[in-house]
């Protein structure tokens, strides 16, 4: 079985607000603005990019590699979005994530970026989840006892899931899903009611809603089944064994930092996007306290922040309303530092699924070497992440770890004073940890997002067949670049 973990990407950032005014009825502005004259001879070489996460990044350098002036906008003090290393406040030499996690052995653009900058990759321990441990009702299980329950069946359930996953995703092409024969019908059904038909035992289910919701960082009534399906497709491509085998050596914000150098002074952090004039021949781009005037803008942007930037004139109402409607699942990490880790003793991996609200963890530091301490991630994703992301810091840290102590009891001594959380739905400049479409989304919004505006263009996880990841970040940074091309002679 492969009960396996996805972990969130990098994105960006930017911060604004939309207003929906006039177009045209093939969705191309309208108005005086479609014939405003430029001010700056420069613009015509110019692509402004906002978002300095891995989507923006790649973006950038690509364009700059094809003879552009790029001009990057970033509202927050630092590149990298929802990447984020976190070194503070653990021992020195001690690093966790507390954004994008892992990267696949098939991340090849993620891989390439990487090897770009001369940095390297550091391997995660494998058959995680074989020595995982299953929490449930009050008890600690192996994995293998865990599903080898009833005679075998949960296994067997489990299984069955997938089977019928694979039967329902047939058809659904991974670009398009929009294009299915069935995407109305399964656009209209969702996660939960898949599970529902497969009727699987009380232990299975657990499993199975356990994965989908830390999988997807929602609910699985709150997930597309046409979503679902695609995402099983793009899935398939991966070996089994080949998945989160890896991570940036020293820390994923590493390479968003080696990005942001290389790219110097065409990046402006404290710059949010504030309002967008767009016209036939190009955009003017207001941030805090400077504007430009550009070619193109590239959004590499998730759509919350959006909702805040004043467009002139209004985007086409397909545009808006998708902006409107799509949001981040939220997720929250809670990353506890013990003295030691205690749960590689007897051969465990620190992989735990438990009932509780916490819901998964994983050795945060299972690809380097500590030193001595041991680092645990408790990932909450759906409702949970919900109502843990209400809790001010310190409280959502101290009930994880009530939670924690409940599942290793062991553990509550070797613990330190030493931990700390994301919540990635409180940051109003993503609203969520990666991109799920709800029931009902993914036909209208999937193909709003693959096609500009104009001059405007989105990138981000949220615009990839492969969604979720650092690679799907990297990959449309570099969709966008190659559909601008490069600069004019």
């Amino acid at each position: 079985m492969t009960l396996s973990r996805r972990t969130f990407l990098g994105g960006a950032a930017a911060s604004g607000a939309l207003l929906v005014a006039g177009c045209r009825d093939d969705g191309s502005p309208s108005g005086p603005a479609t014939t405003r004259p430029r001010p700056d001879a420069g613009a015509a070489r110019r692509v402004v990019v906002a978002g300095a996460g891995l989507a923006g990044l790649t973006a950038a350098l690509d364009l700059s590699d094809g003879g552009w002036d790029v001009v990057i906008m970033e509202a927050r003090p630092r590149p990298g979005g929802r990447v984020l290393t976190l070194r503070d406040p653990f021992s020195r030499g001690l690093h966790a994530e507390g954004g994008g996690e892992s990267i696949d052995d098939n991340h090849h653009d993620l891989l390439a970026m990487v090897d770009r900058f001369d940095l390297s990759t550091e391997q995660r321990r494998a058959n995680r989840e074989s020595t995982g441990v299953v929490y449930r009702q009050g008890r600690r299980w192996g994995i293998a006892d865990f599903v080898a329950q009833r005679g075998g069946r949960v296994l067997e359930d489990y299984d069955r899931f997938d089977g019928l996953l694979a039967r329902t995703a047939e058809g659904v092409d991974p670009a398009h899903p929009e294009r299915s024969d069935r995407a109305e019908e399964l656009d209209a059904r969702s996660a939960a009611d898949l599970i529902d038909e497969l009727a699987p035992g009380p232990e299975a289910r657990f499993l199975i809603e356990s994965d989908t919701r830390s999988y997807y960082n929602a609910e699985p009534a709150d997930i597309s089944l046409l979503f679902l399906a695609q995402q099983w497709n793009v899935g398939s491509e991966v070996p089994y064994g080949a998945e989160e085998t890896m991570r940036v050596a020293g820390g994923n914000s590493t390479l968003a930092e080696a990005m942001a150098a290389e790219l110097g002074a065409a990046l402006h952090l404290g710059q949010p996007l504030q309002s967008v004039d767009h016209h036939r021949e190009g955009v003017v781009v207001t941030g805090a306290d400077q504007v430009w005037d550009a070619a193109h803008l590239v959004l590499a942007v998730p759509p919350r922040p959006l909702r805040d930037v004043r467009f002139s004139p209004g985007l086409p109402p397909a545009v808006a309303t998708m902006i409107d409607g799509l949001d981040l699942g939220p997720a929250a990490k809670v990353i506890t530092e013990y003295g030691r880790p205690f749960w590689r003793d007897d051969g465990r991996s620190g992989l735990t699924v438990t009932d509780l609200p916490f819901g998964v963890s994983w050795d945060a530091a299972d690809s380097y070497d500590t030193g001595g301490p041991g680092l645990l991630t408790a990932f909450i994703t759906g409702d949970a992440a919900g109502v843990l992301s209400e809790l001010g810091d310190d409280e959502r840290i101290a009930e994880v770890h009530r939670q924690m102590d409940e599942v290793y009891p062991e553990g509550r001594a070797l613990r330190t004073d030493h931990a700390a959380t994301t919540a990635w739905r409180n940051e109003p400049l993503t609203g969520g940890g990666y991109a799920v479409y709800a029931p009902g989304q993914v036909v209208p919004y999937w193909p709003v997002l693959r096609e500009p505006v104009g001059r405007i263009h989105f990138a981000g996880e949220h615009t990839e067949a492969l969604g979720g990841y650092m690679e799907s970040a990297v990959r449309s940074g570099h969709r966008i670049a190659a559909e601008i091309g490069p600069a004019p002679g």
